[in-house]
């Protein structure tokens, strides 16, 4: 059964714990999808990054020096609002952007600690003390990156920096914007561990797959980046060790016109990521014989049982996510997703940073309302077409039994309606996504 999951602002803010992480996965997939090839568009977003960043430097300034709880409210959502736009004027860049783990940290965190504050200091109270100085340490980060990306982007302009190729790797260029980044992303001190109720909390860096998994040494995880590629160890360029809190040994596999990297985690040796360059060609993959494919791929490699949550279908590719079924559960916060190249049907990118970081074996409890009861809360002006029972997780990681109901409007349009199966009380509405 498909469903579509919402996408809210911070959606493709996930948390770059895993060395190249969701987060800069996602970057480059977009990057490669979108096929953008104008230095001018490149100059625009290098402009708006920077523009971004200001206008969040003052903002989570401002919100330090507020006394007043409404206005603390007011300015750490226009903070994360400017994140936001941080986030998604870095992912127009050009070059492959999978190297700027820190950066991109700091940007993502900054913004979604913002947007915890926000919704806080809403009801009334005002930050406490402890969380003023996690704004300030994050506000002078931010405020450091935002002065440092400034120079960069004002040698561009007087032409002593260029813009990096669309899909380059920053690292190898010389006399970039890109390489320029890669040296600002070297020199910042690791994300500091702060406690909040949100994804970048402490709390939430151990990646529960890996508890009590042993390290491989990079000939063993070659080793596993050959077996997922079905190719020999021989054709793979080691990349080195990543940072990040979950390190992921890289590696490189083809030519400069059809290079992929894969990426294995250095405690427990699994495949985190793949990202490479689907064909672009138009093939005769439909959607459906696309999910059976990919359900068939994670079921011989991760086991168990998989079924589609959501799916995009760009030039040449189809990319689809999946999350893990358990006992008749959906367990949403475990999602693993999945691009095949439309010409071959062969799987050109995969991502299981969510599922790293989130499977584990679980007790969980029978519902104590019925799905009658819980079918009954819902707005009568909507249609129930199917309802299961799904695992939901929240920002700061807190894990719910909900009876997900898949609804239409008078419209037609799609309306999944989440229920608590504990408490009997809707905890959540997302519209479908087209």
């Amino acid at each position: 059964m498909k469903k579509s999951l919402a996408i809210a602002i911070f959606a493709v803010m996930a948390l770059t714990i895993i060395g190249v992480g969701a987060y800069a996965w996602t970057l480059d997939s977009q990057l490669e999808s979108a096929a953008m090839s104008t230095s001018a568009y490149g100059g625009a977003a290098a402009g708006e990054l920077a523009g971004a960043l200001s206008e969040l430097d003052e903002a989570m300034r401002e919100s330090y020096y507020a006394t007043d709880s409404a206005l603390q409210s007011t300015l750490c959502a226009k903070a994360a609002a400017n994140a936001a736009s941080a986030v998604t004027a870095l992912a127009s860049l050009p070059g492959s952007t999978y190297e700027l783990e820190l950066l991109s940290q700091y940007i993502n965190g900054a913004g979604d600690y913002a947007l915890y504050l926000a919704k806080e200091t809403a009801s009334g109270r005002s930050m406490t003390d402890e969380e003023r100085e996690t704004l300030l340490t994050l506000s002078e980060a931010v405020s450091n990156i935002s002065l440092e990306t400034g120079g960069i982007f004002a040698a561009l302009d007087a032409g002593d920096l260029t813009l990096d190729d669309y899909g380059a790797t920053l690292s190898e260029a010389d006399g970039t914007v890109g390489a320029a980044l890669v040296q600002l992303d070297a020199a910042l001190d690791d994300f500091p561990g702060i406690e909040y109720d949100g994804k970048y909390s402490a709390a939430q860096t151990e990646a529960a797959l890996l508890a009590g998994g042993e390290e491989v040494s990079e000939s063993v995880a070659r080793d596993k980046a050959a077996e997922f590629l079905g190719v020999e160890r021989s054709a793979l360029n080691p990349t080195g060790l990543t940072g990040g809190e979950v390190p992921c040994y890289g590696f490189e596999y083809g030519d400069e016109e059809n290079q992929s990297r894969v990426y294995v985690t250095e405690m427990g040796g699994i495949v985190a990521s793949l990202t490479g360059n689907c064909s672009s060609l138009e093939g005769d993959l439909d959607a459906a014989s696309a999910e059976s494919k990919a359900a068939e791929f994670l079921s011989g490699l991760l086991g168990g049982e998989f079924e589609l949550v959501g799916s995009a279908e760009n030039p040449g590719a189809c990319a689809l996510t999946f999350a893990p079924v358990e006992n008749g559960v959906l367990l949403l916060p475990d999602t693993v997703s999945v691009t095949l190249d439309a010409a071959t049907g062969e799987v050109c990118a995969y991502n299981a940073a969510s599922y790293i970081l989130n499977h584990a074996q679980r007790e969980l409890p029978d519902p104590a309302v019925d799905m009658e009861s819980a079918a009954a809360l819902i707005n009568p002006e909507l249609t129930i077409d199917s309802v299961q029972l799904v695992l939901t997780r929240s920002d700061g990681g807190d894990e719910a039994l909900c009876w997900e109901f898949n609804c239409s409007d008078g419209d037609g349009e799609g309306v999944d309606v989440f229920v608590d199966a504990q408490m009997g009380r809707e905890v959540k509405i997302e519209l479908a996504q087209a």
